[in-house]
C-alpha cells in the first residue's frame, strides 16, 4: 500500500455522500469501493431485490485467496463477511494510486478491530434538522404508502434506524476510537452544507490534506449510473442504484448544488414526534463534530 493514498469515507445517511463519490471517481487511476460493511451487516437493502432474487452481472473474477479481481462491480453479496471486507480493503489494487472506499459508521460499531490497516480517515455529516425528515420521507416512500407522516416510524421498526440518536453516536463514538487508537491522528470532518456550499475550497482542502492532486474536473460529471460500472459494490447495491427510484438525485445530478439554507433552525415541534425524538438525541453528536470540521 506503499505507494497509494488510501482514503474511508464514513456518512451519516442523507448526507450527499454518493454524489461526492460521483465527484472523486474524477480522480485519474482511483478505485470506488461502495458499503461492503453495509452489505456484509444487511444485504437485503430497504426496497431492493433480496438476495434470492440477486441480480447476476458479468466480468466477475476473484483471484486464489477469494479476493475480487478489477472493480468486482456486481458482484454476490454472499462472499461479503466482515473478515472478507476488510481483505478486501486492504488488498492490492494494481495500476490503481488512489482507493476511496465509503461507509456507514453504524455497520462496524463492535467490530472496530475490523476496521482495515492503510486507510485515512474521513467523515461526512449533516444537520439532523435535515436528515431526519429527508429520512422520513424516504421511509414512507419505501413503504409504498402502508404509513402516514404522521405516523411513528424513525426509531421504531425501520430497519436503517433502530434507535433515536444511531448514526450520529455511532459516527462520533467510531471519530473518538480512530483518534485515540492512533488509527488516524487527524481524520477530516465535512459538514455536507459546507461541501454544497463551497465545493472547490472544500476539495481542494480535503485532496491538500490526503495527499491527492486538486483538479476542478472534481466539480462536474456525467449524470446517469454508468459510473458505476468501475465501482466495487454487490449486486444488490448496483442494482438498486440503477432502479429504485430514491437515487434519483445521484442519477441526475451534474454537479454540487448549493443548499438552500434557512434564514432560522425550524422550531423543532413543528416535526412529528418521531423526528422531534431522532433530531433531540442526535443533536449533541452532530454539534460536538461539527465543531470539529473542515473550515475553508
Amino acid at each position: 500500500m506503499g505507494d497509494q493514498t488510501r482514503v474511508l469515507l464514513w456518512a451519516v445517511p442523507r448526507s450527499c455522500s454518493s454524489v461526492l463519490l460521483r465527484s472523486l471517481s474524477n480522480i485519474p487511476d482511483s478505485q470506488i469501493i461502495f458499503e461492503l460493511y453495509t452489505s456484509a451487516t444487511d444485504p437485503n437493502r430497504l426496497g431492493g431485490p433480496t438476495v434470492s432474487t440477486e441480480p447476476t452481472y458479468e466480468g466477475i473474477e476473484l483471484d486464489g485467496n477469494g479476493l475480487l479481481k478489477g472493480p468486482g462491480s456486481g458482484f454476490k453479496s454472499s462472499i461479503c463477511s466482515f473478515e472478507w471486507v476488510k481483505r478486501q480493503l486492504e488488498a492490492d489494487y494494481q495500476g490503481k494510486k488512489v482507493i476511496i472506499a465509503k461507509e456507514m459508521a453504524k455497520f462496524i460499531t463492535g467490530r472496530y478491530d475490523l476496521i482495515p490497516k492503510g486507510y485515512q480517515h474521513m467523515f461526512l455529516i449533516r444537520n439532523p434538522y435535515k436528515v431526519f425528515p429527508s429520512w422520513k420521507k424516504l421511509t414512507i416512500n419505501l413503504l409504498g404508502g402502508r404509513v402516514k407522516p404522521e405516523d411513528h416510524v424513525l426509531g421504531l421498526n425501520s430497519k436503517e434506524l433502530s434507535h433515536p440518536g444511531e448514526a450520529y453516536k455511532e459516527i462520533a463514538d467510531l471519530w473518538q476510537h480512530i483518534k485515540e487508537n492512533n488509527l488516524d491522528t487527524d481524520p477530516i470532518i465535512i459538514d455536507s452544507d459546507d461541501l454544497l456550499q463551497h465545493p472547490k475550497e472544500i476539495l481542494s482542502a480535503v485532496c491538500s490534506r490526503v495527499g491527492i492532486p486538486y483538479s476542478d474536473s472534481l466539480l462536474s460529471w456525467e449524470a446517469g449510473v454508468s459510473v458505476t460500472d468501475q465501482w466495487m459494490m454487490t449486486s444488490i447495491i448496483k442494482s438498486l442504484s440503477k432502479n429504485l427510484e430514491t437515487p434519483n438525485n445521484f442519477r441526475n445530478t451534474t454537479c454540487f448544488k448549493k443548499p438552500v439554507h434557512e434564514s432560522e433552525i425550524p422550531d423543532l415541534a413543528t416535526f412529528p414526534l418521531d423526528v422531534q425524538r431522532c433530531i433531540e438525541n442526535s443533536l449533541p453528536y452532530y454539534l460536538k463534530l461539527f465543531d470539529q470540521r473542515l473550515k475553508c
